[in-house]
């Protein structure tokens, strides 16, 4: 006899958790990170009278769910909530719920998450918790900065003229001062002078970017990985015309202030070369490895060697060129380390006619303000130091880069304005900062397990240093 199904509808009462598996991604996150800090920071930004508002905890997630499984529009993440149980469940819904429209995320950015920095916050303290989990330690990380483009038509671009002040670089406070007690400083007038620049009519607070293959406006997204697990812990975004070595030092100031993070080794790419990035590393306590750029002007080309004990040249004939003075170049506020020979030594020199200008002014070098630094940032160069370094730049801030684009909704800014573009890039940080959370701890757990079982067949160190791991992951 042929079956049918009577179409009677029956009640089932059930718990959606016995419904998803225990290995299930947003299972294991849940079990690991609660989000109920959230409300604390969204307290004074609601009112305590009217109607109740959606669930801030419950819409946050919603959006690291769309970021966690790659769902681009709000309009399909509404739809897959309403119809996967894991997402609904996660998401604090039962089955009877009703999903917010996509219509409110937008009304809740705008009315009362932007002006909270909720999405900064919530970035910050899930950096927070892995680094009590043991999975950040700052002995190696690793920063870049990659273009974002936006989506906005080509014919938006626009050439303006604007007017911007040009003062000294500032790279960081302690060089700052660091400078202004070097002889010969004396701090360049503020001044004004027009530029051209070319943004967008629809984002006019993107910047515009020609290095290269990479050419259109967008922005740039600075980020540190730390190269233990993966775990990124910095991502600022700004204009993609903004130069990553201006931006680098202060990027990194920024996490150690909000993180207490010590940071004790940095990788960084050749575009970071420069004296100031050097020192700027010292003085914030981190050892640098920086791929050197071979400058078509070094002294070594002309046969001048520097001493760093002395931080002096001596020049092919033996004379030496002491540091005399810094000299600004006005119009750019750029400060450079003069070095010279001192007293009338290269009167009498033979080599005088190939080594003096047509003027007859006194030989000299100027090298950068903080060329000490710079030196000793080349002298690691080739070890096998800085190449295990460069090694887990490639594989860390590299590889999460491709992983946000092509997995957690960054392969371009879809949102328009600064404000809105980080939080495109912080929730995609925390999407994959959430993947190697809760694979690095949840590996752990199950490494430990095995161990555990056949402890008996394992050497003894082996099993204590597996011990060790677990309860570290387990605080």
């Amino acid at each position: 006899m042929m079956g049918r199904t009577d179409g009677q509808m029956q009640m089932i009462v059930m718990d959606l958790l016995d419904l998803i598996p225990d290995n299930h991604l947003l299972r294991k996150i849940d079990a690991r990170i609660s989000f109920s800090f959230i409300y604390d920071l969204l307290t004074p930004f609601y009112s305590a009278v009217g109607r109740p508002s959606v669930d801030p905890v419950s819409m946050f997630k919603m959006l690291l769910v769309g970021y966690l499984y790659g769902i681009k529009s709000e309009r399909r993440l509404v739809q897959e909530i309403q119809l996967n149980i894991a997402y609904r469940w996660f998401c604090c819904f039962e089955l009877s719920d009703k999903i917010p429209d996509h219509s409110t995320f937008s009304k809740t950015r705008i009315r009362k998450w932007n002006e909270s920095q909720l999405f900064s916050k919530v970035f910050v303290e899930i950096v927070r918790q892995c680094i009590e989990a043991g999975l950040v330690d700052g002995k190696e990380m690793a920063a870049d900065g990659s273009y974002l483009p936006a989506q906005v038509s080509r014919n938006s671009w626009v050439d303006l003229e604007t007017t911007v002040e040009q003062s000294m670089f500032s790279y960081l406070d302690a060089l700052d001062q660091e400078l202004s007690e070097q002889p010969g400083f004396k701090k360049p007038p503020i001044r004004t002078v027009k530029k051209k620049v070319t943004t967008s009519t629809t984002d006019p607070e993107c910047g515009y970017i020609h290095h290269g293959d990479k050419r259109g406006v967008g922005y740039l997204l600075e980020a540190t990985v730390d190269c233990k697990h993966g775990i990124i812990t910095g991502a600022n975004v700004y204009p993609a015309n903004e130069k990553e070595s201006l931006l680098i030092l202060r990027h990194l100031e920024r996490q150690q202030e909000s993180l207490n993070l010590s940071m004790r080794r940095i990788a960084l790419d050749r575009g970071y070369d420069t004296g100031a990035v050097h020192r700027g590393l010292e003085l914030l306590g981190i050892t640098g490895f920086i791929p050197a750029i071979q400058f078509s002007n070094s002294p070594a080309k002309f046969g001048f060697q520097y001493l760093a004990q002395q931080d002096c040249f001596l020049c092919p004939m033996g004379q030496r060129l002491s540091f005399h003075r810094l000299n600004c170049n006005k119009s750019t506020g750029k400060y450079l380390r003069c070095y010279q020979v001192q007293g009338d030594a290269c009167q009498s020199c033979s080599q005088r006619e190939g080594c003096f200008d047509q003027t007859g002014v006194r030989r000299r070098i100027l090298a950068s303000s903080c060329y000490p630094a710079f030196h000793r940032g080349h002298e690691r160069v080739g070890t096998a130091e800085y190449w295990d370094m460069m090694k887990k730049r490639k594989i860390w801030i590299e590889g999460s880069f491709s992983v946000m684009k092509r997995e957690h909704n960054l392969s371009s800014i879809r949102k328009r304005g600064i404000l809105a573009a980080t939080e495109e890039c912080l929730l995609s940080a925390m999407a994959l900062n959430l993947r190697r959370m809760v694979k690095a701890i949840f590996s752990g757990l199950e490494s430990c397990r095995t161990w555990t079982e056949n402890a008996n067949s394992r050497p003894k160190f082996c099993f204590c240093q597996q011990v060790r791991y677990c309860t570290l992951s387990l605080l």
